[in-house]
């Protein structure tokens, strides 16, 4: 299983703070695809207004979405506040 911790806006749209993802593996994309289908506001989750780190390193700076999260992980998914 793939343990999803949700923070801030990401909390909020899926109306918990954690999730499990019963997968041997799974992409950042597919993580937040299946996030995306049990939210009442998917509009929080758009891939440009998130962090999502895998066992805390930011995916960005592995291989974005097509970074694998594997059974055993967490995945830390965090909404970015803009403004100015």
């Amino acid at each position: 299983m793939i343990a999803i911790r949700l923070l801030g806006g990401a909390k909020k749209a899926v109306g918990r703070p954690l999730v499990g993802l019963d997968r041997n593996s799974a992409t950042v994309s597919e993580i937040l695809n299946f996030l995306q289908g049990m939210s009442s506001e998917p509009r929080l989750l758009q891939p440009g207004n998130l962090i999502i780190a895998v066992n805390g390193v930011d995916s960005a700076a592995i291989a974005g979405a097509s970074t694998v999260a594997k059974d055993g992980d967490e995945v830390t998914v965090v909404t970015v506040v803009h403004g100015g």
